[in-house]
């Protein structure tokens, strides 16, 4: 088997094939054009499917995982944090793209990474909306900002912008909750997710895009990938400690689950937890940190036992029927 290694950027891809005794170098648009030309290139050499790898490096590299998989090429992809220890463990000092597609390459040959497990188009779909509705959201917020601090001309025409993104957010929720209820499966999940007290209709979308593009063996696994974990601070003879949280993961994930737990701090079941951490000293953030961690795991657990969450004054799984 042939191993390909892609370095993504936003314009372009640097890939490495390696074959057997040698390795080929070429760089392709990173559009549709470019992916047709990068799976001819690949052809040429052989015509069993590849086993490619790339970095997770979010929307970039997206578009030509799918590409390759729909070509039937064996595909993974891999957390850079992996590729960076990898790299560090062979003492390799070059870097440039080349030499990082090359790395990738080796990486892939020696480790033979899984393949990655594509979502279905809906789910593709509603990974597409869900994104395109944080774009809007993230649009409003910097109008809003701007709006603060705008001359009175100005704010006329601003107004006007923030009206036109609110609309058009609007039509994309709309969208989005006709799409969930369309598809069984996703009917079904975001039913599960909504069981859990303190999560509502507008985070759902935002849950199941994760949970749906991406296979998590445990909680901790989850809270792990959006940046929720702890970091762990040691040094000499100080006491190890726990401060603040990672943020190395999906940050708009992290941000569709403050509001939920903001709410918690007036359910009456969060009431107990709450009081410990207050009593331990936790600050309010913390607590919300906290609180975040607590609502993914509850997510995590009734999606993976397919069970729904019921409140009988404790917090018990039981069946959905």
């Amino acid at each position: 088997m042939n191993y390909l290694g892609i370095d993504i950027a936003k314009a372009k891809v640097d890939c490495c094939l390696k074959l057997a005794g040698r390795y080929l170098h070429r760089t392709f648009a990173n559009n549709t054009d470019g992916f047709a030309k990068l799976v001819e290139w690949v052809g040429k050499h052989g015509n069993d499917p590849v086993h490619a790898c790339l970095e997770a490096t979010g929307i970039y590299g997206e578009a030509v995982a799918v590409y390759l998989h729909d070509a039937g090429h064996i595909v993974s992809i891999i957390n850079p944090l992996v590729i960076k220890k990898y790299i560090e463990m062979k003492l390799i000092a070059v870097k440039t793209d080349k030499q990082d597609a090359r790395n990738i390459a080796d990486f892939c040959c020696e480790q033979r990474p899984k393949a990655y497990t594509f979502p279905s188009e809906s789910e593709r779909i509603l990974k597409n909306l869900t994104r395109h509705l944080q774009y809007l959201t993230d649009m409003q917020t910097a109008q809003i900002n701007r709006a603060k601090v705008a001359h009175t001309v100005a704010k006329h025409y601003i107004d006007e912008m923030l009206q036109h993104i609110q609309k058009q957010m609007a039509e994309v929720e709309a969208e989005i909750a006709r799409h969930i209820q369309r598809d069984e499966s996703l009917r079904h999940k975001a039913k599960l997710l909504q069981s859990i007290r303190g999560i509502g209709k507008r985070t759902v979308p935002h849950l199941l895009t994760l949970f749906v593009s991406r296979k998590f063996k445990n909680a901790k696994q989850v809270v792990s990938y959006i940046g929720l974990n702890p970091i762990l601070k040691q040094s000499g003879k100080q006491k190890t400690r726990y401060c603040a949280v990672s943020k190395q993961g999906d940050k708009h994930i992290r941000t569709s689950l403050y509001m939920p737990a903001v709410v918690c701090f007036r359910l009456p079941e969060f009431k107990a937890y709450i009081q410990r951490l207050e009593n331990a000293g936790k600050k309010k953030m913390q607590i919300v940190c906290a609180l975040m961690r607590k609502l993914i795991t509850y997510c995590f657990a009734v999606l993976s036992k397919d069970k729904a969450f019921e409140l009988h004054g404790t917090l018990t799984l039981s069946s959905i029927g």
